[in-house]
């Protein structure tokens, strides 16, 4: 065989080498690509430890039960009747807004809500995302108390979020929306809240203080009852 023949063999194998090599190598690339695209965002939470277990990513169907272990949440019937008898005192104030969904109920039989020593924070402004109240909820969280949060208006993701952080038993937040300044100020009045401005939300900083607080924070669909 001539030794030009040999050297087009040669070209020709090495040629066919490089292309398989360089599909292979795309493939895998394209593949890696696919897999960091469906994969969840690696995301650093504030004052989170980094080598936390990874969350668990739920459907919304799952999302949207209560987990295995819940704890039962409805009241006895003493238990309403002592709530009632609270409901009905003169020191408590009572607003004509309830919960703005009817997710965050407690208690079945009565559709009642019911939060036991709340902390309270009373907005100025529209909060729209979670954001605006991540330096809340980080405050919240090691607390493990319930959070009512008073705004003239709140996002639907906002919404839905809370509902879902309540099902699962993470932290229960009761979004009360009230568009009325005079109201919003009784309420920050009654609890000792401090009226948050839209300044203070995008900060994300928690001022010692502005936060109030009651015994038991009631709402129904149509009235919140404020117990001291």
């Amino acid at each position: 065989m001539e030794g030009w023949q040999l050297g087009l063999i040669a070209v020709l194998v090495i040629g066919v080498a490089a292309i398989v090599f360089g599909a292979v190598r795309d493939r895998r690339i394209n593949e890696r690509r696919r897999r960091e695209m469906l994969a969840p965002p690696e995301r650093s939470i504030p004052k989170f430890s980094p080598d936390a277990p990874t969350p668990n990513y739920l459907s919304e169907l799952q999302a949207r039960r209560p987990p295995p272990d819940a704890n039962p949440t409805d009241l006895s019937p003493a238990e309403r009747d002592e709530l009632r008898a609270a409901m009905a005192a003169p020191d408590t104030t009572v607003i004509e807004q309830g919960y703005a969904t009817a997710d965050l109920v407690t208690d079945r039989e009565t559709a009642w809500s019911v939060l036991r020593r709340p902390d309270v924070l009373v907005a100025d402004a529209d909060i729209a995302t979670v954001r605006e109240l991540l330096g809340v909820l980080e405050h919240q969280l090691p607390t493990g108390r319930p959070l009512v949060v008073v705004a003239p208006a709140i996002g639907q993701e906002l919404l839905a979020t809370f509902a879902v952080n309540h099902i699962r038993q993470v932290i229960t937040v009761m979004p009360v929306i009230v568009a009325d300044d005079a109201v919003r100020r009784q309420i920050a009045s009654a609890t000792g809240a401090q009226l948050m401005s839209h300044l203070d939300l995008q900060s994300g900083y928690l001022v010692p203080g502005l936060l109030g607080s009651c015994a038991t924070w009631v709402s129904s669909s149509r009235q919140s009852h404020l117990i001291r």
